[in-house]
C-alpha cells in the first residue's frame, strides 16, 4: 500500500497540465478535433481518485487519463489501479498484453465526415445508415471492468460521391463487424437536389454471440459454469466439494452413497455393490446439475440498403427524407418508408414510418447488445431442486416476434446551453402481442443559476419490448444511468456517476436479486488540468 501511495503522490506533478471530461471521465476526442491545429497542439492529463463498483465489490479507484490532440490526430489513455478492500491491486487488470492494450482509450484521425478518418479504441456510440442494424451500439457498456479495443476506418471521396466504412467492436476478436458503401450515383449530372441522392448498403454481423463468455479449456461450457474451466475433461460439480461429478460417489454431497442405477460411477468403484448388499441405505434422491454446452455455427448476419436525399438545407431549416431496408438471414425484415429528419432552430426531428415482418428485430446490434448477445439461464426444477446451466442468445428471440406496422420518432434540442433533451420512441402494433415498443429519454442540465452545480444528467430506455410498463421499470430490455457533477475548484469535480441493466437468470420474467441487476458506480474527484 506504501507503494501504491508513492506511486500517486509523484504522479501528481503530472496531473498539473486539460479538458472537459466526458462519461467515461476522458475528453471529448471529437470536440478536440476542431479546436486543435497543426502548429498548436493540446495536452491534457485528467484524472480521479475514488470508489468504483465492479461485479458488486467495491474498489478505490485511482485513474490517471492524458491526452495530446496534434491537428486531426488525438491520442487518449485510460491507466486505472483498482484496489480492494485489502489493499490488493486487482491483479485481472494486468496480466496480459490485451489488459496492456486496453489502457489506450482511443487513437484517432479526423471524423466521419472527413475524406478519410479511423478510430481505435472505445466505441461509445456507433450507428449505420438510419439504425435498421446497427443503432447506437456501444463496446463500452462493461467499462470500467471491460474495455475492448474496437475500431472502424472509412473514406469519403467527396470528387466521386462515394464511400465506405468497416468496423469492429474488438481488434483482437473481430467477432461483431460491420461495413458501410455508398455512392451518389446522379452526382455527375449535376441537376439540383436529385445530385445530392445517396444509396448505401450495409451489412452486420456477429460471429460468435457466445464469444461474450470464456472457455478456457475449449470444452464447449463456458467458464461461467463450468466448475472445472481448466480442466476439458469434466465441468459438473453438484455439491461443490470440488469433486467432478463424473468421478464422485456422492453426488448431492449428504454423506450417503449415491445407487448405483442413479450414479454409474459406484458401479464402477464398488462393482456389483447393489447386488452383494440390497439392504444397504443407498441415496435414491440423487439430482445432478445439468449444462448444456454452447453450439457452433450460431454466426448471425443483416444486410442492408437506404438511400437518402437531402431536400433543403438553409441556416435555420433543414429537411432530407430517406428509407432503409434490413435482412436477417435465414429470419424476418424490415422497413423504414417514408423517413424523414428535419432541422429547426434547435430542434432535430425524425418521423418515420415502419414495416417489420416476421422475425425482425429493429437495431439488432443496440446499446446493449454486448450484454444480449448471449446470457446464462439458470434455472432450479422445482420437483427435485435440480440446478440447470445453458446460454440463450438474442438470435433466440427472433423465432417468437410477429409482424407488425408503426411509427418511430425521435427529437433532440439544446435549450441555450442550459439543458440537453434527446427522446425517442417506437410504437409497433398488429392484432396480438409484439415487441416493438420502445421508448428512451435522456435530460441533461448545466444549471449555471445553482451554484457549485456543473452538470447532471439521467437517462432512461426501454427498447423493443411487448409494451411499456413503468410499473416494471426493470427488464431485460432497459437500462438506467445518471451523473451529477459538483464543482470543487477550477480543477477539481466532485462526481457521481450510476448504471444499470439487467438480466433475467432464471426466466421468471421478474428482475430481482444481485445477480440479476448489472450495476456500476463512482464517486470520486475528477482532475481536469
Amino acid at each position: 500500500m506504501r507503494k501504491i501511495s508513492l506511486l500517486f503522490l509523484l504522479l501528481i506533478p503530472l496531473l498539473l497540465a486539460g479538458q472537459s471530461l466526458n462519461d467515461e471521465g476522458i475528453v471529448d476526442e471529437e470536440m478536440s478535433a476542431e479546436s486543435s491545429s497543426a502548429s498548436s497542439p493540446n495536452f491534457g492529463f485528467g484524472g480521479t481518485i475514488g470508489n468504483v463498483l465492479i461485479d458488486g465489490n467495491y474498489y478505490t479507484q485511482f485513474r490517471l487519463q492524458p491526452e495530446i490532440v496534434i491537428w486531426k490526430f488525438g491520442l487518449g489513455l485510460d491507466i486505472d489501479l483498482l484496489i480492494d478492500s485489502n489493499g490488493n491491486v486487482r491483479k485481472e487488470d494486468w496480466d496480459s498484453w490485451d489488459d496492456a492494450l486496453s489502457k489506450l482509450y482511443y487513437f484517432r484521425f479526423a471524423s466521419r465526415q472527413d475524406p478519410f478518418y479511423f478510430k481505435v479504441g472505445s466505441i461509445n456510440n456507433y450507428t449505420l445508415g438510419h439504425g435498421l442494424i446497427f443503432d447506437e451500439y456501444s463496446n463500452m457498456l462493461r467499462y470500467p471492468d471491460v474495455k475492448p479495443i474496437g475500431g472502424y476506418v472509412g473514406t469519403n471521396i467527396k470528387s466521386l460521391g462515394a464511400g465506405f466504412e468497416i468496423f469492429t467492436h474488438n481488434v483482437s476478436k473481430n467477432e461483431i463487424l460491420g461495413g458501410h458503401l455508398y455512392v451518389q450515383p446522379l452526382k455527375p449530372t449535376g441537376i439540383p437536389l436529385v445530385k445530392n441522392l445517396k444509396i448505401g448498403a450495409s451489412i452486420g454481423m456477429d460471429r460468435d454471440p457466445y464469444g461474450k463468455y470464456e472457455d478456457s479449456d475449449g470444452d464447449g461450457y463456458p467458464d461461467v459454469y463450468d466448475k472445472f474451466p481448466d480442466d476439458p475433461s469434466c465441468w459438473l460439480d453438484t455439491d461443490n466439494d470440488g469433486i467432478p461429478d463424473d468421478i464422485d460417489i456422492d453426488l448431492n454431497g449428504n454423506s450417503t452413497l449415491d445407487h448405483p442405477e442413479l450414479n454409474h460411477y459406484v458401479n464402477t468403484v464398488f462393482p456389483g455393490i447393489a447386488d452383494n448388499y440390497p439392504d444397504y441405505p443407498f441415496d435414491t434422491e440423487v439430482y445432478p446439475d445439468e449444462a448444456m454446452p454452447m453450439s457452433e455455427g450460431n454466426e448471425i448476419r443483416i444486410y442492408g440498403l437506404d438511400y437518402e436525399l437531402p431536400i433543403l438545407n438553409k441556416k435555420s431549416f433543414g429537411l432530407s427524407h430517406y428509407a432503409e431496408y434490413a435482412k436477417i438471414e435465414d429470419y424476418g425484415s424490415g422497413l423504414i418508408f417514408p423517413g424523414f429528419a428535419a432541422r429547426f432552430l434547435i430542434f432535430n426531428l425524425n418521423l418515420e414510418f415502419r414495416s417489420f415482418k416476421d422475425q425482425f428485430l429493429p437495431g439488432f446490434f443496440n446499446h446493449l447488445y454486448d450484454e444480449q448477445r448471449s446470457q446464462v439461464v439458470y434455472t432450479i426444477e422445482s420437483e427435485n431442486g435440480r440446478s440447470c446451466y445453458s446460454l440463450k442468445t438474442k438470435e433466440s428471440e427472433l423465432a417468437g416476434i410477429t409482424s407488425s406496422l408503426g411509427w418511430f420518432g425521435s427529437l433532440k434540442t439544446n435549450l441555450g446551453d442550459f439543458a440537453y433533451l434527446r427522446i425517442t420512441y417506437q410504437d409497433m402494433y398488429n392484432d396480438s402481442k409484439t415487441k416493438g415498443k420502445s421508448l428512451w429519454g435522456e435530460f441533461t442540465v448545466v444549471p449555471n443559476i445553482i451554484p457549485k452545480l456543473k452538470e447532471a444528467s439521467i437517462v432512461y430506455g426501454q427498447s423493443n419490448v411487448d409494451y411499456i410498463s413503468f410499473n416494471t421499470l426493470r427488464n431485460e430490455n432497459a437500462e438506467i444511468s445518471g451523473k451529477v457533477i459538483y464543482n470543487l475548484s477550477s480543477s477539481f469535480n466532485l462526481a457521481l456517476r450510476y448504471s444499470e441493466y439487467y438480466r433475467d437468470l432464471n426466466r421468471d420474467g421478474k428482475i430481482k436479486g444481485n445477480d440479476e441487476i448489472i450495476e456500476s458506480m463512482s464517486l470520486g474527484v475528477e482532475f481536469q488540468f
